[in-house]
């Protein structure tokens, strides 16, 4: 298959195509059982005998026809483990636990968090969460009992590691009273919803005879009844798969899955945005490729092999020639670099701030941005806080009133290493091959040259560099990093705001997050410290945000795209533009 693809796109290339034809996808609708109105409008039954005279027709619910079509979806993302409870984290994992299983609630895009197995209630301090069993049905119609939730609850706590487990857990008792599950902390904990809610959470519910069948082994108990550190086999089988979601796996290979509609699945009205949406279920079938190589998918995308791909960048004006849309995702990577500031590498250039300083006036974020999207200004976003998405109560513009946030002062930048001492010490430069992180480095180590700095880059492949970026120990002094995160409050943003990229503390970072972790969200005490912790930012400068750039996804153009705005990717609201009557 893969050949195949390889040699369309080589076709592609050499000949220029200007159009592809292509089959049209197909959207025929397969057998299955009728969908329940209340779930999925069906256009009503015309009487026999014609209507009278000037007798308009019966109105038809314009989602009517929406239904229906068998999705093809061309990833890079391999899905590692499909035992929900025990997944990675990764877009391939998330995605397939997010179509067939449903959580407690979901955190929506804008940071409210909706019920879903169960509905939600907070204080007003937020130290304690109520759930309520709402009616809901797994997909084998059978009804959710409080049971299975716990059991649930229990599998998914014992499974995850012992900083995952203290995260969530720590500090927190769980007391079920018939059925309601209500969650005290001891102090406030920022992460505790964020991370039991999340789309990307591993607390997905599942029937308590699927958890009993692969019960937890080992571990400790806690004080608040849950196991901590303990081990379970894992899910293989995708029959198994039984959940509230929109849609059920009903076909599983390593390089190939398949979606089809639950029918038992009962839409949530609501006005949330994003995946905790309203999920109308449109498509019969989503079936997932993967297929790892960019230019392959391409060449499948382009021919409508695939619905919903990618374009690599050079190929985007033939795409848009041939019957290929382009969708702006918004702001999603945001780019930058930190410093090793680990006790290990005190004697390093970079363990003076001066030089640190020197090269964030030196730097043109933009230009490190461009780099990566090709020259495609309207793709960069030039936001240099560790933010995608926050609430309005958290806006500032200290760094850009700083004067030292994409200045490109090359005199001030000399000043600085005068001030440090700087005498052409090597600072090495960790980054990765074939990657917007490389296309960073490209862009950024000639404007640090420039300024006096002895650069070497230390070139590995993406698996290195995922595990020498965590050890301070490997000799680099700055790494390249980019992160995928949105979130309602900065704390949130973990890979930079705690500094785990560059082992950075200081008191005045330290006390700033540890009020933003014990203080609810837009609460005046949580905007002081994030406050606060900007200014060490600015004071210490323990990594440089370039800034975002935006997402883009390609789809065939009998596609409409009903759900954008997620990290993780979500199928069930698009549909078949020409499935319409």
């Amino acid at each position: 298959m893969k050949r195949i693809l390889a040699l369309i796109l080589a076709l592609v290339m050499t000949m220029a195509l200007v159009a592809c034809g292509g089959d049209k996808p197909t959207s025929s609708t397969p057998d299955t059982p009728d969908k329940p109105a209340s779930s999925i409008p069906t256009t009503p039954d015309k009487p026999n005998e014609p209507s009278k005279p000037n007798e308009p027709e019966k109105p038809v619910d314009p989602d009517a026809w929406k239904y229906g079509g068998d999705l093809i979806l061309g990833t890079g993302n391999a899905w590692s483990v499909i035992d929900p409870h025990q997944t990675t984290g990764s877009v391939g994992d998330v995605l397939n636990a997010n179509h067939i299983f449903e959580n407690l609630a979901v955190l929506d895009q804008n940071g409210k968090f909706y019920g879903q197995v169960m509905d939600i209630e907070e204080s007003v301090d937020g130290k304690t969460v109520k759930f309520t069993l709402r009616e809901r049905y797994f997909s084998n119609g059978k009804k959710i009992t409080i049971d299975d939730v716990v059991a649930s609850l229990e599998r998914a706590a014992a499974l995850q590691t012992s900083s995952n487990w203290d995260k969530l857990w720590k500090g927190t008792s769980m007391k079920v009273e018939g059925n309601t599950i209500t969650f005290t902390m001891d102090t406030y904990n920022i992460n505790f919803l964020n991370s039991l809610c999340s789309n990307g959470s591993c607390y997905k519910v599942m029937p308590k005879e699927i958890c009993d069948k692969y019960p937890v082994t080992g571990g400790e108990k806690q004080s608040n009844g849950l196991i901590k550190g303990g081990t379970a086999e894992k899910i293989m089988d995708h029959k198994e798969l039984i959940g509230s979601g929109t849609y059920v796996m009903t076909a599983y290979t390593e390089e190939e899955i398949t979606f089809t509609r639950n029918e038992k699945y009962e839409l949530i009205e609501n006005d949330a945005v994003g995946i905790a949406a309203p999920a109308h279920q449109y498509l019969d079938t989503i079936t997932v490729q993967l297929n790892k190589d960019a230019g392959s998918r391409t060449a499948a995308t382009l021919v409508g092999d695939y619905h919903i791909g990618s374009i690599t960048s050079e190929m985007w004006p033939t795409a848009l020639t041939s019957g290929v849309k382009k969708l702006d995702q918004g702001t999603t990577w945001t780019m930058g670099i930190f410093f090793n500031l680990h006790e290990s590498n005190a004697d390093s250039p970079v363990a003076n701030v001066n030089v640190r300083k020197a090269i964030r006036v030196a730097l043109d974020c933009n230009a490190a941005l461009l780099a990566v999207v090709k020259g495609d200004q309207s793709r960069v976003f030039l936001e240099p806080y560790p933010i995608v998405k926050a609430s309005a109560a958290y806006a500032s513009t200290k760094m850009e009133d700083s004067g030292e946030y994409n200045v490109k002062n090359i005199e001030l930048a000399k000043e600085y290493l005068k001030k440090a001492n700087y005498n052409g010490e090597k600072i090495v430069y960790l980054t990765n091959t074939g990657s917007d992180i490389y296309n960073c480095a490209m862009a950024v180590v000639p404007q640090m040259e420039a300024i006096g700095l002895n650069i070497e880059l230390m070139v590995v492949d993406s698996g290195s560099h995922s595990a020498l970026r965590k050890d301070p120990s490997t000799g680099h002094d700055i790494g390249g990093w980019q992160v995928q995160k949105r979130t309602d409050n900065p704390v949130l943003h973990s890979t930079f705001v705690t500094g785990t990229q560059g082992w950075w503390s200081s008191p005045a970072k330290d006390a700033a997050i540890a009020t933003m972790k014990t203080t609810p969200t837009n609460s005046p005490e949580s905007v002081a410290a994030y406050n606060d912790y900007l200014d060490a930012v600015i004071d210490e400068c323990p990594y440089i945000l370039f800034g975002h750039v935006g997402g883009i996804l390609a789809y065939r153009d009998n596609v409409e795209k009903g759900s954008v705005g997620s990290v993780y990717y979500y199928y069930w609201n698009d549909y078949f533009l020409d499935n319409k009557k």
